[in-house]
């Protein structure tokens, strides 16, 4: 009977190279499915939105919440505190209006931005260390809902208000926690200004790492969700992709365009 012949160190080396080369060109396809994932989850998140926003329009008289309030009654639940930590530190619960309308908290938070939080979570403006950085929503309300005066003027207080079709005016949308050229303002508040001030996120399907390259997932007033990509691109002064030369996209509740 023979002996089973055994391995050389040669031939080892060669099987593990082997392996190290298959899961070099398998790792990016398992990221890519990943994120797939959490943007599926993501948008499965934002169709509750929409489901919800029905059921709150009914219960308050066809009234959208103040966007600024929708989620968190204020920014700053005691005397001093950084709004901009809010959406990351637990410690305060939620509180606003709309919140209790989508009791799942996991419902909140795009799976896709709580993976970008580990690393990218306290570059935001103003970050204070000693506040924990879990985050725990991530969506931002239009801020032309709720109020008649809307982001800088011209918002509808009622959903029988929106005279452009209710498939091009997002409801609730991701922003970015970082700042990027031509961005002074993120994730500080429920209110995503579409005016010029506040802008969509960009960190779903990123190229290269790139987290300013993506798209993210947005819920319009007519409850169906769809990928969005912002109008501000790399380069702050191209800015043809702005409706009207000035605003974020699906930003504007009216048929007419601003005077």
């Amino acid at each position: 009977m023979k002996k089973p012949r055994a391995f050389t160190l040669i031939e080892l080396l060669v099987v593990i190279a082997i392996i190290a080369i298959l899961m070099a060109i398998m790792m990016p396809a398992l990221q890519r499915v990943k994120e797939q994932a959490r943007e599926i989850t993501c948008r499965a998140n934002l169709r509750q939105y929409g489901v919800a926003q029905a059921l709150y329009l009914d219960d308050n008289e066809d009234r959208y919440p103040s966007a600024w309030t929708s989620l968190v009654k204020t920014e700053s639940p005691v005397s001093g505190y950084q709004r901009f930590c809010r959406w990351h530190d637990p410690r305060y619960p939620a509180d606003g209006p709309f919140w209790p309308y989508l009791k799942k908290g996991k419902v909140h938070l795009c799976p896709s931005f709580a993976v970008v939080a580990k690393s990218e979570g306290t570059r935001h403006p103003s970050h204070v260390a000693s506040n924990p950085v879990v985050p725990y929503y991530s969506y931002s309300m239009n801020a032309y809902l709720g109020s008649r005066t809307g982001a800088n003027g011209g918002g509808v207080l009622k959903a029988s208000e929106i005279t452009r079709s209710k498939a091009e005016v997002f409801f609730f949308a991701a922003e970015n926690m970082w700042l990027r050229p031509g961005c002074s303002w993120v994730l500080n508040d429920n209110a995503l200004c579409p005016d010029g001030r506040d802008w969509f996120g960009t960190f779903h399907g990123t190229n290269s790492g790139d987290l300013n390259s993506g798209t993210i997932n947005a819920v319009f007033a007519d409850a169906h969700v769809q990928e969005v990509r912002s109008a501000l691109g790399k380069d702050p002064g191209y800015r043809d992709d702005m409706e009207f030369g000035r605003f974020e996209k699906y930003g504007w509740p009216y048929k007419k365009p601003p005077q």
